[in-house]
């Protein structure tokens, strides 16, 4: 935990057991918030942190330290904005869990036809390769984080004949039937030469095969930082105390909130082409 010093500006950090362990500078960098890039992290706010399934922990150890006198209790102080708390979704992929058994439809599409020449024979492009666009809603918002958009990495593990194993980036709000898309393609164009008659017209027939299947996951929102409690009076010579988070929450599940999604996921894959001369 710290403590401030405003006579002299600094912070005063201390051991677990009460002891001074150093003195920093206000305007320093604090190194004890995890940090992430800014498109997975955001601010964490005082009613949300009191979500915490460790909250009463936090709120235990102020009051063992230093008393449960008159207080303010903040995030985020802006008189101390090295000191922040923020909830962040954390580096781990959110894998897919599917439910049930694919279902599968194929069709088939021809390419326009084209001319043989006096080369007797002809290049006709087509689709090849595997895309998925799948439009997920988030069922149950996590309870900090509310409201922030934030880059979440999706797993989507390997199908027989649907889809192969795949991580992607994707952009969640946290409220809940909010809605976002998880999208992936590496279709790309092939050359099929077809050997016929001069004036011959030749066709591609691409089989295309389109699969559903229910899909759900997880999503983790982790707290780190500061909790800043701050005394009406002195108490242990100070008015302004911050327990860290990660400190006293040692076990991510304390300090941790999940969103749910859910969707049927639809994956396309472009196979089996066969050339046709008339």
């Amino acid at each position: 935990h710290i403590a401030v010093d405003e006579a002299r500006g600094h912070y005063l950090a201390f051991k677990r057991d009460g002891s001074l362990y150093g003195r920093y500078p206000v305007d320093a960098q604090s190194n004890g918030l995890e940090r992430r890039a800014a498109s997975q992290c955001g601010q964490l706010s005082i009613d949300e942190a009191k979500t915490l399934p460790g909250w009463d922990a936090i709120e235990k150890y102020a009051n063992d330290n230093w008393g449960d006198g008159s207080r303010d209790i903040v995030t985020n102080p802006t008189d101390y904005v090295d000191s922040p708390a923020s909830v962040c979704i954390t580096d781990e992929v959110v894998e897919l869990t599917f439910s049930g058994d694919p279902v599968c439809q194929t069709h088939t599409t021809s390419t326009a036809g084209q001319l043989v020449g006096t080369e007797g024979e002809v290049d006709i492009e087509v689709d090849q390769g595997f895309n998925t666009d799948t439009s997920y809603t988030v069922t149950t918002a996590s309870t900090i984080g509310v409201s922030n958009t934030l880059t979440v990495k999706v797993g989507v593990p390997e199908v027989a004949e649907v889809t192969e194993a795949l991580t992607i980036s994707a952009e969640v709000t946290d409220t809940t039937s909010s809605t976002f898309d998880v999208s992936y393609n590496d279709v790309s164009k092939v050359t099929l030469k077809i050997t016929a008659p001069e004036g011959k017209t030749c066709t591609a027939t691409t089989s295309t095969k389109t699969c559903n299947i229910q899909a759900t996951g997880n999503i983790r929102y982790l707290a780190s930082g500061w909790i800043w409690f701050n005394y009406d009076d002195k108490t242990q010579g100070h008015y302004k105390w911050a327990v860290g988070i990660e400190a006293v929450l040692t076990n991510q599940d304390d300090r941790s909130s999940f969103a749910e999604f859910k969707g049927s996921m639809v994956a396309d894959t472009h196979t089996s082409y066969a050339g046709n001369c008339v």
